[in-house]
């Protein structure tokens, strides 16, 4: 049966917030960050707007490091800041204007960060072994490896993940048009091209899809330190790690659509019993953002456990009245499909 629950609406977010976790601890790269900000408290320092992430956030250049920061409004890519020093530790802290903004570090993921640390705490004792002095050298790999996440900092996003041509042209779209441009747009990412390529060698994959993702159309004899490559390495790195992929894009010209998919793996017997003794096994989230002509802004969450569909939709007032009376077609038609709409809830916006 589908559950229509009122919504109090979504509360607006500030204008500056901490967007990841603070570094773990031992990070050398923050440690060494830390400790230059720690020489700069209270004083002015000039930082570079390099990107805006997938995530609304920004690549910003402080002190010659690549950090995370969200940004206020109207800040765009290429902008040049004056920023004061606010605090070093325990999260490096900048104020811009009225905002205090907190930065954490660029390009390194969780795992990176990990490896770097204890390649670091080797290093270390290393020097100290026999209360002498050793020297003490990096592998050729782990060499490649940092200068492949340095390279990675100042390269721009992903075309792959944010492309500038249109899923689909003027009109309504076909929902099965749709789908397969939507799967096409994440299966030639790049991010999955070494399962791709063992797929190809056991027979279970052509090579002209394999050829089509950003990998084989690089030119022969591409480092992986090329800015590009390297950006491209590192965002398979971050998927892994986070399990969460973010396509930005549009769905028609003039038509900009934000998609997140996050799996989520299995919650356990007590949620299974709390499903009825039913586990189906770990699940995918979707996270869609798309602007309609007529509806306005229109938000869609959707959860999926086997064929148990769960969904929300987050719409202005009037355009929300609208999504619920059409409920049932949506409903039928995902019966259709061989889906089960568990659950439907048609939220209204706050101050829409």
């Amino acid at each position: 049966m589908v559950e229509r629950i009122p919504s109090p609406g979504l509360s607006a977010p500030l204008p500056a917030r901490p967007v990841a976790p603070t570094e773990r601890t031992g990070d050398p790269r923050l440690e060494a960050f830390q400790r230059t900000l720690a020489t700069m408290l209270g004083s002015q320092v000039q930082a570079a707007v390099l990107a805006r992430l997938g995530d609304g956030s920004f690549m910003v250049r402080v002190a010659d490091m690549p950090v995370r920061m969200m940004l206020p409004p109207g800040i765009q890519p290429g902008a040049q800041l004056t920023m004061t020093v606010l605090a070093a530790s325990p999260q490096p802290t900048f104020g811009l204007g009225d905002a205090a903004l907190h930065g954490t570090l660029l390009p390194l993921s969780a795992n990176a960060a990990s490896l770097a640390a204890s390649v670091a705490a080797a290093s270390s004792r290393l020097l100290q072994a026999g209360g002498q002095g050793q020297s003490a050298e990096l592998s050729p790999a782990a060499r490649l490896l940092g200068q492949v996440l340095k390279s990675a900092a100042g390269a721009p996003p992903l075309a792959s993940l944010n492309p500038s041509t249109p899923l689909l042209p003027q009109g309504a779209p076909d929902p099965a048009q749709l789908a397969g441009q939507l799967q096409q747009a994440v299966a030639k990412s790049g991010l999955f091209y070494e399962s791709h390529l063992a797929q190809w060698a056991e027979g279970k994959r052509p090579l002209a899809e394999l050829m089509a993702e950003p990998q084989a159309r690089q030119a022969p004899g591409t480092l992986p330190t090329d800015p590009s490559a390297s950006q491209l390495i590192n965002q398979q790195l971050a998927t892994h790690e986070s399990g969460q992929l973010v396509w930005q894009g549009q769905f028609g010209p003039g038509q900009p659509m934000r998609w997140e998919i996050t799996r989520n793996g299995d919650d356990g017997e007590d949620a299974a019993q709390a499903r009825g003794g039913k586990d189906d096994g770990a699940g995918w989230h979707s996270g869609l953002r798309l602007r309609f002509a007529l509806l306005g802004e229109v938000e869609a969450s959707v959860s999926l456990r086997g064929a148990r569909l769960h969904i929300e939709l987050v719409a202005e007032s009037g355009s929300a009245s609208l999504l619920r009376a059409e409920a049932p077609r949506l409903q039928e038609a995902l019966a259709a499909a061989g889906n089960e709409l568990a659950a439907l809830r048609v939220n209204d916006r706050e101050g829409a």
